[in-house]
């Protein structure tokens, strides 16, 4: 009974863990594991075994990513239309054959952020070896503002990143005993639209596959008994307040000037 070949589409994640005992044309010990995307998205392909290299191969052969772990994991991330590919991975030192691999295939999701804010769901898993297990995805902003940021998931870290490698705007839960604070009592920061890489460190020993929330709420204004007002808010209220006190001493002297005696005219006998 052969092996199902999995489809990329239908899950948010899989792995291939495998044995590179085939030589290739470059006498590189390699191993060669086919799966299928049915409907276009965008995948994160990531090593966690040093020196081994990583090709990803459409069905006309044509190599659509590649990522080489050296020294420590290594991760890339391409779109793919429907289609059958094949991962084709081999070890980058020569004469070491038979080693063992666990290859990464995760969903990229990509996040669309409007005014009132965006959510995304993902799922930490346990990493092993060199592997950080960061998680990266898309979050696309359509209109931006100012926005607060609340995590479900405990002891983990978030990073919005320009695409010139710029961090916007970051968060943890380093503290869970914070985890119910106020949402409006949160710092917040202001995104402007464009397209950002979102990087999400879960914690290394999650007790196996946890489902988390990170969520992004527009900042909206507090009570009136709380309310901090803000010096840019200040300054037009009290030059709105100066306006109406000018307009209001030009009405009081255009309607109190003294009035003036007719002069009369008296006829001479």
């Amino acid at each position: 009974m052969g092996v199902a070949i999995p489809n990329a589409s239908t899950r948010s994640w899989f792995q291939f863990i495998g044995i590179t005992d085939e030589l290739d044309s470059n006498l590189a010990s390699t191993d060669y594991r086919k799966f299928t995307v049915s409907k276009n998205g965008e995948f994160n392909f990531k090593i966690a075994d040093i020196n081994t290299n990583v090709k990803i191969v459409d069905q006309n052969n044509k190599v659509v990513a590649e990522v080489k772990a050296k020294n420590e994991a290594a991760e890339v991330s391409a779109k793919l239309g429907p289609g059958t590919y094949t991962a084709v991975i081999s070890q980058a030192v020569r004469g070491v054959n038979n080693r063992e691999y666990t290859l990464d295939i995760t969903e990229r999701q990509n996040i669309m952020m409007v005014g009132s804010g965006a959510q995304m769901k993902g799922t930490a898993r346990p990493v092993l070896g060199k592997d950080p297990g960061v998680q990266k995805h898309t979050l696309t902003v359509a209109q931006g503002g100012e926005f607060v940021a609340n995590m479900s998931l405990p002891l983990a870290r978030w990073a919005l990143m320009s695409k010139e490698g710029k961090v916007v705007a970051s968060g943890d839960t380093m503290k869970p005993e914070q985890s119910g604070q106020d949402m409006l009592k949160k710092s917040s920061f202001k995104i402007e639209p464009g397209q950002y890489e979102l990087v999400i460190i879960p914690p290394k020993d999650v007790p196996g596959e946890t489902p988390y929330q990170l969520n992004f709420v527009q900042k909206v204004a507090k009570s009136p008994d709380e309310a901090v007002e803000r010096p840019f808010d200040k300054i037009m209220r009290e030059r709105e307040a100066r306006l109406k006190q000018w307009a209001a001493e030009d009405a009081t002297k255009s309607t109190g000037k003294a009035k003036t005696t007719p002069y009369k005219m008296s006829l001479l006998a």
